[in-house]
């Protein structure tokens, strides 16, 4: 067998990809999550150990952890509506608690999940490079800043080295949240036009290529620094080659949409405002019902202000993208979508890699 490694958020939606992939490279892997998803139960898989664990509980960690080489931290509380105690306590605190685990129990490589929503919103159209300074703007944001703060504090120690992924908006055959969110509301005629009147762009990273980065950097042993400095010397950008004006991108999807409820998709800009009292409304309702709104004020914000990375770093090692430009790739997980009747949003969506629930 190959290196033994951990990959932690097995159940959601980028970890299933993470796993196939380190299946594939001939990994003998450990996949963890509070739950154990249905997809393992494929005969692919057989070779896959699934331990159950909880970020918030160092005890938890200690078996799922013990006999790995490397770790791949994908699991996050990833939700604009949580609260910040909830997303501190598993983004931070369960990043501390994991990286203290691995260290003790001798694993020497850690591959961290960032975000490049670290960056904030308020940059204009300036694509953000690694060296720039973050300035997060929502609490998820925040969350996800000190959990690559407190990764980067582990790097260097006992061996100990770490690298920070981050990644644009991640979409991708079995999402449901972020970008997936944005291509509902198109689908269901809610999102009827494009919010705002500026023209931000934003940057996009396909969901095979985030993983097939983690690993191609993962194997560098240039990708580590283990005398950084500043956690921007062991952090990677990881987008498409082309940011997005939010006006292409709300057409394009429209364009490859079929049957869209309601109101349907025009080109003209409403005012965001609007919107956002809807999102807010949206938000006190799930509040209410003690349930999750369809949209957030944050996700609104992303949409009419965009968030756009740069990733001549990641480029600059010889890495080359699966997916270069989102305009071109959104046919694939349009079509997705459309053909399993966009059953994910019912937490029935399968899964493209095994045809097995994804979640």
């Amino acid at each position: 067998m190959g290196k033994k490694v951990l990959i932690t958020g097995c159940g959601g939606f980028v970890g299933p990809y993470m796993v196939d992939l380190a299946v594939e490279k001939g990994y003998e892997v450990t996949a963890t999550a509070l739950r154990k998803p249905e997809y393992l139960k494929n005969g692919r898989y057989g070779g896959v150990k699934f331990e159950h664990s909880d970020l918030r509980d160092k005890k938890s960690l200690e078996k799922v952890v013990n006999g790995n080489e490397r770790v791949y931290h994908i699991g996050a509380l990833f939700d604009f509506f949580a609260g910040k105690k909830d997303l501190f306590r598993i983004n931070v605190g369960g990043t501390d608690n994991l990286c203290q685990v691995a260290k003790d129990n001798g694993v020497k490589e850690f591959i961290n999940w960032s975000s490049g929503a670290i960056y904030g919103k308020g940059n204009g159209n300036k694509l953000m490079k690694e060296t720039d300074p973050p300035l997060p703007t929502d609490n998820y944001a925040r969350s996800k800043w000190e959990a690559e703060c407190v990764a980067f504090r582990h790097n260097g120690n006992n061996g100990f080295r770490v690298i920070s992924l981050r990644a644009g908006a991640i979409y991708g055959p079995g999402s449901r949240y972020g970008d997936a969110s944005a291509l509902y509301l198109l689908k269901k005629g809610l999102l009827f036009a494009v919010p705002g009147f500026t023209e931000p762009l934003s940057s996009h990273a396909h969901v095979r290529d985030v993983v097939m980065a983690a690993h191609y950097l993962s194997e560098r042993k240039e990708s580590y620094r283990q005398s950084a400095t500043d956690p921007a010397d062991i952090a990677f950008n990881i987008c498409d080659d082309s940011p997005a004006r939010s006006s292409d991108l709300l057409n394009t999807a429209s364009s490859l949409l079929k049957d869209k409820g309601l109101l349907g998709f025009f080109n003209f800009r409403i005012p965001a405002t609007p919107v956002k009292i809807a999102a807010y409304l949206a938000e006190a309702w799930a509040k209410i019902t003690r349930t999750k709104p369809l949209f957030e004020v944050d996700s609104i914000d992303y949409i009419s202000r965009g968030r756009a990375i740069d990733n001549e770093k990641l480029r600059g090692t010889g890495y080359r993208l699966l997916y270069p430009d989102i305009l071109a790739s959104l046919k694939e997980t349009i079509g997705w979508y459309e053909k399993t009747n966009w059953e994910v949003f019912n937490n029935k969506g399968k899964s493209m890699l095994t045809g097995l629930e994804a979640e």
